[in-house]
């Protein structure tokens, strides 16, 4: 069923939240909210055991059964899209701005030398569905989605800039080598997705105030990859984030 409603009237919070995606954590926000479920991870899994020995086994019945279970697969992913995308909505403060990661081109650009389950779950997230779902949701709230470069965003330790591949321990564990900052890997993530949004906005000459441009670029797109939607004049809260 499809229904159209008008478009909220929402004044603009001037609240910006950075939302970094994963494999092993859903989603993780910059006000500090973990999302999604870690079932979901196991849950993928068990099919995947089950479609390779039916691959295996190559009878009639076997091929049957692999076709249910694409479809299982194909509605499994979908509703966790759709519960994923409802929960980060539902965690951001009405009228604010979104920044996600533009994932367009994360599997070209993943190093991953040998086939392991990882990769094999790269190949198979559905990053332009996922985006569908959170951008409709989000409008109903009055929230922006925009997009910016995810390279080194889990790298780059959020509290001095030290950027090092070393500093991200293990795949939870993110403590820089250059201040000793620790803190969850995601977490420090989300906000340098936060922060490279708010600097975008500064690059472009936008007052971090009144939210008016003093070079007349408020309705320009950003600068960056993928396509973001105009600025706004609602006066974003860009003051450093102190943790």
């Amino acid at each position: 069923m499809v229904v159209s409603i008008p478009d909220p009237v929402v004044a603009p919070a001037g609240k910006v939240v950075g939302v970094d995606l994963g494999l092993n954590r859903p989603a993780v926000t910059s006000n500090k909210q973990f999302l999604g479920e870690r079932r979901w991870k196991e849950q993928e899994r068990r099919i995947f055991r089950l479609k390779r020995k039916l691959q295996a086994k190559g009878t009639k019945s076997a091929k049957r059964h692999l076709r249910k279970l694409s479809g299982k697969l194909l509605r499994q992913r979908k509703d966790h899209d759709h519960v994923l995308s409802k929960r980060i909505v539902a965690h951001t403060p009405a009228g604010s701005t979104m920044v996600v990661e533009n994932l367009t081109h994360i599997r070209s650009r993943a190093r991953m030398k040998k086939k392991t389950e990882s990769q094999r779950r790269l190949h198979s997230w559905s990053f332009a569905q996922f985006h569908a779902f959170l951008t409709y949701k989000a409008q109903e709230k009055g929230i922006r989605v925009v997009k910016v470069d995810p390279r080194h965003t889990s790298q780059t330790c959020s509290r001095c800039g030290h950027q090092a591949r070393k500093n991200r321990r293990s795949q939870s564990l993110f403590l820089c080598r250059e201040c000793g900052y620790c803190l969850n890997a995601d977490l420090n993530a989300s906000h340098n997705i936060r922060e490279k949004y708010l600097s975008s906005l500064a690059s472009l000459g936008i007052s971090l105030v009144g939210g008016s441009s003093s070079s007349g670029l408020s309705s320009q797109p950003l600068v960056g990859e993928g396509q973001a939607p105009g600025l706004s004049r609602g006066g974003l809260d860009t003051r450093p984030h102190t943790l």
